[in-house]
């Protein structure tokens, strides 16, 4: 009698789990102190500005790793740990002369496996660099160290917020976590991983970026490339859903599409736009803060933030869960490298 009882509650469970819906899910694992704790550590005065090659860049790389551990992600299948080592040459002033040096650095990575028997060889990416321009000289005498609480902890708190859920809640298709390193010094992070992929290029049908300078507007989130992949509806209803509207980028003439990590993978072919905070100019709180000393984890909105990273992570949702695969959008300059990835 015991076990039937312990079979019916099993069952039970079973269903109620199922019967969630995505936002529920969300709300489930999405919460504001969680939030708060990945963005104070990493933007604190202790990381230096978290600068590509530094020991400071590489706590903020341990700690990362040891959060995808805590949740169960699985690891780097290439290395076992959840690091991909880099080499990399990257550009530092040394007075007024610009020089290049050889460092060592680490993008950090993790999977959750897919539930569907067939999507889940199809892989989204949700990536972000966390990474940023350490200490030097600011418009500020009394403070050198750039904390980049924006730019880009935020960003990569996103990541790891998809990455606490889908832990728990995985959905059709598998995730790749990719927080790159060397963003800041010219992308060089997910430039040496589209050169170095732990997994097969062409089962990676979407790269989910986020990347950040600041926010003016917290109505919106803002989507560089958002009309340029077919899941437009997807990210605009997701968003929808917990308040915020979704735009486009407002600023074209900033290159923002190019300036990210997300290009890397456009050049190869995967859809790859990038999700920022709300702006709708390049300007005001944007410049205010971007690259700057001042942008430090007090000085952010996280009752907007909260908003944000619950529309990221049912974006990706249901993204990964759609039945049809993303693609470019007829005509993007990037649609014909997406047919020869996938060959079709």
């Amino acid at each position: 009698m015991r076990q039937i009882t312990s079979l019916v509650i099993l069952l039970l469970a079973t269903i109620a789990l199922q019967a969630q819906t995505d936002k529920e899910k969300v709300l489930a694992t999405v919460n504001v102190n969680t939030i708060k704790g990945h963005i104070y550590f990493l933007a604190d005065d202790a990381l230096k500005g978290r600068e590509t090659g530094t020991p400071e860049n590489k706590i903020a790389a341990a700690y990362l790793a040891n959060t995808l551990r805590s949740y169960g992600v699985k690891p780097n299948p290439k290395t076992g740990d959840y690091y991909q080592e880099a080499t990399l040459q990257v550009r530092y002033r040394d007075g007024e002369e610009v020089k290049t040096k050889t460092v060592k650095s680490q993008n950090v990575i993790g999977i959750v496996e897919g539930t569907d028997p067939k999507l889940k060889d199809e892989y989204i990416i949700y990536s972000a660099h966390y990474d940023h321009v350490g200490v030097h000289k600011s418009n500020n005498p009394n403070d050198s160290i750039f904390n980049g609480a924006r730019d880009n902890a935020v960003g990569t708190t996103t990541v790891l917020s998809m990455a606490e859920n889908l832990a728990k809640y995985p959905t059709k298709r598998s995730a790749l976590f990719i927080l790159f390193t060397g963003e800041e010094k010219g992308l060089l992070g997910s430039k040496y991983y589209v050169e170095n992929p732990v997994l097969p290029l062409n089962q990676m049908v979407y790269c989910f970026n986020s990347d950040n300078a600041g926010y003016n507007d917290t109505s919106l989130a803002t989507i560089i490339g958002l009309p340029r992949t077919t899941a437009e509806k997807n990210i605009k209803e997701s968003v929808a859903a917990f308040g915020l509207k979704a735009v486009e980028d407002p600023s074209p003439e900033q290159g923002l599409f190019d300036r990210s990590d997300n290009v890397s993978f456009a050049a190869k072919g995967i859809p790859a736009p990038t999700f920022s905070l709300g702006f709708d100019s390049f300007a005001g709180d944007v410049t205010k803060y971007y690259h700057q000393p001042g942008d430090e984890a007090n000085t952010l909105d996280y009752d907007y933030l909260l908003k944000f990273f619950q529309a990221y992570v049912l974006s990706g949702r249901s993204i990964a869960n759609d039945s049809k695969t993303p693609f470019w959008t007829a005509g993007d300059k990037y649609e014909a490298s997406g047919k020869a990835l996938y060959k079709n």
